[in-house]
């Protein structure tokens, strides 16, 4: 089915740029086949007038009008356009030509989503539908690209402009092999993040907020961690309501005693997004003296009943407002389990 989704929408997409780059090429190439249509035609009155001339001689001293009179290439070829055969003869190419060449533009133009018409054109159909597809894990559609995890089976969209967080997988990295490191002896200090707590599973933020290394120092980014626990994990089971999980995630996590912030529960609910139950948090953080308010929307889901995912956006309080605000929630709320 989905390879049938993916067949139908793609063949869509050529059909469409084709009827959006033939005129563009039309456009560029118009101008030299007119020009080459008035030097035939220009060529071909001319013909004409010397063998209308070499059929009726006159004598030098007759006064009689001559049978074919001057006319005026530029005044003819204006108020006679040329017909669609000369224009194809003066390009020197045939209907076929130019479908193939529309077809294969379209195609190249499809492929390397040039000027952005691939994601102008995948916004045409429902997400749904190009979700399917997984066309829009390669190509934004709209203003948004997507990410699909396979090993953990969740999915989410991002801004298209974000870019991902390199260090994050670098830790990913650097914490298998030091797994698979027998070597190592008990008591050696494992490098920052290896081995040793959580390692964020991806990671997203704008860009020119990252440092040569590809650390993220914006206050606003995206990050998803999924943490193995026991078989047999629920939400209500081992985190009661909602209500009870955000106030156990703001006092023990985000804001513990002594830590000098402040957090404040702004909303939580259960939604049931694709494949499973969704607990969504809305708070707000004030760090105090070490940084500006920060507002979040935190989703934790249950895959596969043995692994719990927590994917948070977050950004400055002040940057919640407007087209920017819209974004965030989209991203947040695009969060899902897939099976």
């Amino acid at each position: 089915m989905q390879v049938v989704a993916r067949s139908m929408i793609f063949f869509s997409l050529i059909v469409l740029s084709a009827c959006a780059f033939s005129p563009v090429s039309l456009m560029f190439t118009m101008p030299a086949a007119l020009s080459t249509c008035q030097d035939i035609t220009r060529m071909r009155m001319s013909r004409e007038d010397n063998e209308a001339t070499n059929s009726n001689p006159q004598d030098s001293g007759s006064k009689e009008q001559p049978l074919v009179k001057p006319v005026n290439p530029a005044s003819t070829s204006s108020s006679q356009p040329p017909s669609p055969q000369l224009l194809m003869r003066a390009l020197n190419t045939s209907p076929r030509r130019l479908f193939l060449g529309s077809l294969s533009a379209s195609a190249i133009a499809l492929t390397g989503n040039f000027c952005g018409v691939t994601s102008i054109l995948l916004d045409k159909f429902p997400e749904d539908s190009v979700e399917s597809t997984g066309l829009d894990q390669y190509y934004p559609r709209g203003n948004f690209k997507r990410f699909k995890s396979g090993e953990f089976g969740y999915t989410l969209v991002v801004p298209k402009e974000w870019v991902q967080d390199t260090a994050v997988e670098l830790a990913k990295i650097q914490k298998r092999a030091g797994n698979l490191d027998y070597s190592m002896r008990i008591g050696t200090k494992s490098p920052a993040g290896v081995g040793s707590g959580s390692v964020p599973d991806v990671a997203y933020g704008p860009t020119g907020a990252f440092t040569e290394r590809g650390i993220s120092q914006s206050d606003t980014n995206l990050s998803t961690i999924a943490t193995k626990l026991k078989p047999g994990l629920t939400l209500k089971k081992s985190l009661g309501s909602p209500s009870d999980a955000a106030e156990t995630l703001l006092r023990l996590s985000l804001a513990p005693e002594g830590s000098g912030r402040i957090a404040t529960l702004l909303g939580a609910r259960e939604e049931t997004r694709g494949a499973g139950q969704i607990y969504t948090f809305e708070y707000k953080v004030d760090r105090g003296n070490k940084g500006v308010p920060l507002r979040a929307i935190s989703n934790i889901a249950v895959q596969g009943g043995d692994t719990l995912i927590t994917m948070t956006v977050v950004a400055p309080e002040k940057e919640w407002f407007g087209d920017y605000e819209v974004k965030l929630r989209k991203t947040a709320e695009s969060f899902k389990v897939i099976r």
